[in-house]
Protein backbone atom coordinates (compact mmCIF):
# COMPACT_ATOMS: atom_id res chain seq x y z
CA UNK A 1 0.00 0.00 0.00
CA UNK A 2 2.72 2.47 0.91
CA UNK A 3 3.98 2.76 -2.70
CA UNK A 4 0.63 4.02 -4.03
CA UNK A 5 -1.05 7.32 -3.38
CA UNK A 6 -4.25 6.94 -1.38
CA UNK A 7 -7.57 7.50 -3.09
CA UNK A 8 -8.78 9.51 -0.12
CA UNK A 9 -7.27 11.07 3.02
CA UNK A 10 -9.16 12.28 6.07
CA UNK A 11 -7.67 13.96 9.18
CA UNK A 12 -8.97 13.74 12.72
CA UNK A 13 -7.78 14.94 16.14
CA UNK A 14 -8.17 12.26 18.81
CA UNK A 15 -10.76 13.28 21.39
CA UNK A 16 -10.59 12.39 25.08
CA UNK A 17 -13.76 10.31 24.71
CA UNK A 18 -11.90 8.06 22.22
CA UNK A 19 -9.33 6.95 24.78
CA UNK A 20 -9.47 4.18 27.36
CA UNK A 21 -8.43 4.08 31.03
CA UNK A 22 -4.79 3.57 30.00
CA UNK A 23 -4.87 6.81 27.99
CA UNK A 24 -4.67 5.14 24.58
CA UNK A 25 -7.17 5.25 21.74
CA UNK A 26 -9.60 2.35 22.12
CA UNK A 27 -9.20 0.01 19.14
CA UNK A 28 -12.84 0.31 18.08
CA UNK A 29 -12.22 3.93 17.07
CA UNK A 30 -9.94 2.75 14.26
CA UNK A 31 -13.00 1.14 12.68
CA UNK A 32 -15.04 4.31 13.19
CA UNK A 33 -12.35 6.41 11.45
CA UNK A 34 -12.10 3.87 8.65
CA UNK A 35 -15.87 4.01 8.12
CA UNK A 36 -15.96 7.81 8.32
CA UNK A 37 -13.29 7.98 5.60
CA UNK A 38 -15.25 5.52 3.45
CA UNK A 39 -18.44 7.58 3.82
CA UNK A 40 -16.64 10.83 2.97
CA UNK A 41 -14.98 9.10 -0.02
CA UNK A 42 -18.38 7.99 -1.37
CA UNK A 43 -20.03 11.35 -0.64
CA UNK A 44 -17.24 13.18 -2.48
CA UNK A 45 -18.15 11.04 -5.50
CA UNK A 46 -21.88 11.76 -5.24
CA UNK A 47 -22.88 8.31 -3.96
CA UNK A 48 -25.15 8.17 -0.90
CA UNK A 49 -24.12 5.72 1.81
CA UNK A 50 -27.74 5.01 2.59
CA UNK A 51 -30.90 5.61 0.65
CA UNK A 52 -34.37 4.06 0.68
CA UNK A 53 -33.35 1.21 -1.62
CA UNK A 54 -29.64 0.57 -1.11
CA UNK A 55 -27.02 0.00 1.57
CA UNK A 56 -23.36 -1.04 1.95
CA UNK A 57 -23.00 -3.80 4.58
CA UNK A 58 -19.54 -5.05 5.54
CA UNK A 59 -18.80 -8.66 4.75
CA UNK A 60 -15.22 -8.75 6.03
CA UNK A 61 -12.98 -6.55 8.19
CA UNK A 62 -9.56 -6.87 9.82
CA UNK A 63 -7.02 -4.53 11.37
CA UNK A 64 -3.43 -4.52 12.61
CA UNK A 65 -2.11 -2.14 15.27
CA UNK A 66 1.49 -0.91 15.35
CA UNK A 67 1.72 2.10 17.66
CA UNK A 68 -0.53 3.63 20.32
CA UNK A 69 -2.44 6.84 19.72
CA UNK A 70 -3.33 9.29 22.49
CA UNK A 71 -5.64 12.20 23.22
CA UNK A 72 -4.71 15.20 21.05
CA UNK A 73 -2.84 13.21 18.40
CA UNK A 74 -3.66 14.23 14.86
CA UNK A 75 -4.32 11.16 12.77
CA UNK A 76 -4.71 10.67 9.07
CA UNK A 77 -6.82 7.86 7.62
CA UNK A 78 -5.54 6.92 4.18
CA UNK A 79 -7.97 4.95 2.08
CA UNK A 80 -7.21 2.75 -0.92
CA UNK A 81 -9.68 0.61 -2.87
CA UNK A 82 -10.14 -2.11 -5.42
CA UNK A 83 -13.32 -3.00 -7.29
CA UNK A 84 -13.73 -6.72 -6.65
CA UNK A 85 -16.76 -7.45 -8.83
CA UNK A 86 -19.81 -5.51 -10.03
CA UNK A 87 -21.18 -5.07 -6.48
CA UNK A 88 -18.16 -5.32 -4.16
CA UNK A 89 -15.48 -2.85 -3.06
CA UNK A 90 -12.41 -3.85 -1.11
CA UNK A 91 -10.90 -1.00 0.90
CA UNK A 92 -7.48 -0.96 2.51
CA UNK A 93 -6.71 1.68 5.07
CA UNK A 94 -3.78 3.03 7.01
CA UNK A 95 -3.94 5.14 10.16
CA UNK A 96 -0.99 7.52 10.60
CA UNK A 97 -0.10 9.81 13.50
CA UNK A 98 0.95 13.00 11.73
CA UNK A 99 1.94 15.26 14.64
CA UNK A 100 4.48 15.06 17.45
CA UNK A 101 7.97 13.62 17.71
CA UNK A 102 8.79 10.90 15.23
CA UNK A 103 5.80 11.74 13.06
CA UNK A 104 4.58 10.57 10.70
CA UNK A 105 4.18 7.15 12.26
CA UNK A 106 1.95 4.35 11.01
CA UNK A 107 -0.32 3.35 13.89
CA UNK A 108 -2.54 0.83 12.16
CA UNK A 109 -3.68 -0.70 8.93
CA UNK A 110 -6.26 -3.11 7.67
CA UNK A 111 -8.89 -3.84 5.13
CA UNK A 112 -12.61 -4.24 4.78
CA UNK A 113 -14.96 -5.40 2.09
CA UNK A 114 -18.36 -3.88 1.49
CA UNK A 115 -21.11 -5.03 -0.84
CA UNK A 116 -23.74 -2.77 -2.33
CA UNK A 117 -27.17 -4.25 -1.75
CA UNK A 118 -30.73 -3.48 -2.70
CA UNK A 119 -33.35 -3.83 0.01
CA UNK A 120 -36.71 -5.30 -0.71
CA UNK A 121 -39.34 -7.42 1.00
CA UNK A 122 -37.14 -8.05 4.04
CA UNK A 123 -34.24 -9.36 1.97
CA UNK A 124 -30.96 -7.99 0.75
CA UNK A 125 -29.80 -8.67 -2.80
CA UNK A 126 -26.50 -7.68 -4.32
CA UNK A 127 -26.77 -4.60 -6.49
CA UNK A 128 -24.28 -3.30 -9.03
CA UNK A 129 -22.07 -0.39 -8.11
CA UNK A 130 -23.57 2.84 -9.48
CA UNK A 131 -22.20 3.90 -12.87
CA UNK A 132 -21.61 7.42 -11.47
CA UNK A 133 -19.31 5.88 -8.85
CA UNK A 134 -17.42 3.65 -11.29
CA UNK A 135 -16.78 6.66 -13.54
CA UNK A 136 -15.15 8.43 -10.59
CA UNK A 137 -12.96 5.50 -9.53
CA UNK A 138 -9.63 5.55 -11.31
CA UNK A 139 -7.99 2.09 -11.37
CA UNK A 140 -6.08 1.27 -8.18
CA UNK A 141 -5.11 -2.36 -8.74
CA UNK A 142 -2.35 -3.72 -6.47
Amino acid sequence: MAAKLPAFVQRHVVGFHETDAAGFVHFTNIFRWMEAAEHAFLKERGVPVLDKKHGWPRVEVCAHFYAPLRFGDEVETRLYYRVRNPSRLNFCFEIWRVNGPGAPERAGSGQFTTVRVRRGKGRLKRAPLPARLLKKLPPMEP
